[in-house]
């Protein structure tokens, strides 16, 4: 609607009758009319004298200098007013270059003061209806300048046409640097846990035709890579028709928001997640939090009981306090702190710790209780252990054989066992509290005192005996004794003590010459029983060999002679161990020479030796060559009864050698071949099976060859 204020017109005519005539006219529509005659005046009143006028009406040809337009043109670019135009021509390219330079129209000359008045009515409207549409616009730029949001326009091809300061500062670009510029080349966003890029709103709202927002977890990164957490949506702009016309894309910052939402996601998974019960009710006592530590400490599930009366859950029997006093104090310290027993769902008491705290309001109102339990059943139970370590630990201390002094920094005595009262001859009351230096003679107390510094700086440890060097001890009595010790340190609450291990040296010089004559009569002793028991073998030996000399019957001379044989093998194989310096057990370089020798030597037939022991330096226990001696015993026997009746050059051939674990043996002689009818199943002889029964003894196995005289190879197990 038009103001109803009288409106004052700018005529700029260069014919002076017709200004005269359109001036006339127009004030009496209740115009006020300046009339001026070329443009250049024109410009001079509005742009340089400032005089105000609510319309011009110019003519479109004002002869010399600056036409209509040309003027109009210089006046728009420093003021906005509406022109109407003046002309008496009609032609198109005319009217077109009006219409270039405003929109307020274009009046024929001499068409009535009706056609003027209504057209320049018409153009107050449009321009009252501009500067609304102006006003709005500057509103809503204010708005869209002041809103805490991020604000971005895009046109159909996604090109910017509007930005706000809060999306500058975002994405860190000015508008008028990226003005027309496509909004996907600035607009940087990528999902916050893949770090893969999201495809930009403005293309799918542009796409779809429809409004989007963005998924949770989207970061947007700013020109110098600062990244944002960003929650947005993108929206369509339609005209009056419907049509779609760009993009309206919205984001604000969220990043704190996230922050926070994370604290207490954080707060609650930690809550969920506590080796310790965690129990909050309100203020009726009603439960209304119960997290994972509760479920197992107690046996019930959250949602078995939320909503109900945590005493009808937990039945608690506190120990030492009543109810009424835990509620009391409570209410006047703000927490109860103690120990309690409360029953599982199955019913089972457990032993529980225990801080409720009272929760308040603003105003100071309770609200609520939270309970921190924890289970301390096993706690309770490690205790008693622990308790009962140290008190087998003490007895352990107080019934050791050597004296035990623990010492602190200062060197006072915080440990004395009852060895130690027996090796000084003082109570352990008397000592505890005193220095060391009461112990240890005046002349040495200077060179202990740094022995125990350097310690104490070095931290090596002298655990064996005598590590400490030559040290002496004072007895309460004033005699001084030599002591060995050792010497060790351990840190308790951040405070280093000092434990003494002590030894009375002139006892132990005492003990070892008792020890050391023991062990000459030992010697003595096991001296005259080995003399002893070599010549009751030797008798032995001697008698059967006499025995079987005496006999003119064959078959009870071998059986003389073997009998001997087997005493010979035990008495080589005893001398030998009794000679050996390893335990119980024989070099075969030591023994098989010999033992060999000494059974061919018993039978009266000449037989050459030879004898190949291809490992050296290989033992075997007495077990093993007892079995191997009587088995070698054996087959001699059966060379010398069988193999060599009608032989002049008799040989035997022996081998032993270790592959690995197993030693190989091999016997064999030049004599008579055994018939392929001979096996150690089947033979009736009682050698061959006594040698089957001890190769089977060692674990072993036997081979027997039937070909180019008699030969035996035997494998057994080393360590057997």
């Amino acid at each position: 609607m038009v103001s109803n204020h009288k409106k004052s017109i700018l005529l700029v005519e260069d014919e002076a009758l017709l200004a005269l005539f359109e001036k006339n006219q127009l004030e009496k529509e209740g115009y006020e009319v300046k009339h001026v005659f070329n443009g250049e005046e024109a410009i001079r009143f509005v742009l340089i004298h400032k005089y105000h006028f609510d319309l011009i009406l110019m003519d479109i040809d004002l002869g010399e200098g600056l036409d209509g337009t040309e003027t109009a043109t210089e006046i728009l670019k420093e003021i906005q007013i509406p022109i109407l135009f003046l002309s008496s021509h009609t032609e198109r390219d005319i009217v077109q270059r009006t219409e270039t330079i405003t929109s307020y129209g274009y009046v024929v000359k001499n068409s009535g003061i009706t056609v003027l008045d209504a057209s320049i009515k018409m153009a107050f409207k449009l321009s009252e209806a501009n500067e609304i549409m102006k006003s709005k616009r500057d509103h809503l730029e204010t708005v869209l300048r002041s809103i805490g949001d991020a604000v971005i326009a895009t046109d159909t091809d996604g090109r910017i046409q509007k930005m706000n300061p809060v999306a500058e500062n975002l994405i860190g670009w000015k508008f008028d640097d990226v003005a027309g510029v496509k909004l996907k080349d600035i607009f940087k966003i990528v999902n916050a846990n893949t770090r893969e890029t999201v495809e930009n709103p403005v293309d799918i709202v542009l796409s779809t035709d429809r409004t989007v927002g963005l998924a949770n977890h989207t970061i947007l990164i700013s020109k110098e890579g600062k990244e944002y957490q960003i929650a947005d949506s993108g929206s369509p702009i339609r005209d009056l028709n419907g049509e779609t016309k760009g993009v309206v894309l919205v984001f604000r910052d969220v990043t704190s928001d996230y922050e926070i939402q994370s604290k207490i996601n954080y707060q609650a998974y930690i809550l969920e997640n506590v080796l310790d019960s965690v129990i909050a009710t309100d203020s009726e006592m009603r439960i209304t939090y119960w997290n994972k530590a509760a479920e197992k400490i107690y046996g019930w599930k959250a949602e078995e009981v939320i909503g109900k009366l945590s005493f009808e859950i937990l039945q608690t029997n506190f120990l030492n306090i009543s109810r009424e006093q835990v509620i009391q104090q409570i209410f006047e310290k703000g927490n109860y702190f103690g120990e309690v027993i409360q029953k599982r769902k199955d019913d089972s008491p457990i032993e529980i710790e225990v801080n409720t705290i009272l929760l308040k309001d603003n105003n100071g109102q309770a609200n609520g209780y939270i309970a921190v339990a924890r289970d301390i059943s096993e706690r309770k139970q490690s205790r008693k252990r622990i308790d009962a370590t140290e008190s087998k630990l003490t007895q352990i201390i107080d019934t050791a054989m050597d004296a035990i002094i623990s010492i602190d920094k200062d060197k006072k005595i915080v440990l004395f066992n009852r060895a130690a009262e027996m090796m000084f001859g003082y109570l352990a009351e008397e000592r505890i509290g005193q220095s060391l230096d009461v112990l240890i003679p005046m002349e040495f107390r200077a060179t202990h005192d740094k022995k125990i510094d350097h310690f104490s700086e070095t931290g090596v440890s002298r655990r064996s005996m005598g590590e400490l060097g030559q040290i002496h001890g004072l007895r309460s009595n004033g005699e001084i004794f030599p002591i060995e010790a050792s010497i060790s340190q351990i840190t308790v609450n951040n405070e280093k003590l000092y434990t003494v291990i002590l030894r009375d040296e002139s006892l132990r010089s005492e003990n070892e010459n008792k020890i050391k004559k023991l062990l000459a009569d030992k010697e003595n002793i096991l001296k005259e029983i080995h003399h002893r028991m070599k010549n009751n073998m030797t008798a032995i030996f001697t008698l059967l060999s006499m025995k079987a000399d005496s006999q003119k019957e064959e078959t009870t001379k071998t059986i003389l002679l073997e009998s001997a044989a087997r005493v010979k093998c035990m008495a080589v194989l005893y001398d030998k161990l009794y000679y050996s310096d390893t335990n119980n057990s024989v070099l075969l370089e030591d023994y098989f020479p010999v033992i060999l020798r000494e059974i061919v030597d018993i039978f009266p037939r000449v037989v050459k030796l030879n004898v190949k022991i291809e490992t050296k330096g290989i033992s075997l226990g007495a077990k093993i060559l007892s079995s191997v001696g009587i088995i070698l015993n054996e087959l001699i026997t059966n060379s010398m009864k069988h193999a060599f009746k009608d032989h002049n050059k008799n040989e035997i051939f022996f081998e032993i050698a270790k592959i690995g674990q197993k030693m190989i043996l091999v016997y064999s002689d030049n004599g008579i071949e055994i018939p392929p009818s001979v096996t150690t199943q089947n033979s009736s002889g009682f050698g061959l099976q006594l040698i089957s029964m001890l190769v089977s003894q060692l674990g072993g196995e036997m081979e027997i060859g039937y070909q180019q005289g008699p030969k035996f190879k035997i494998r057994f197990d080393s360590q057997n």
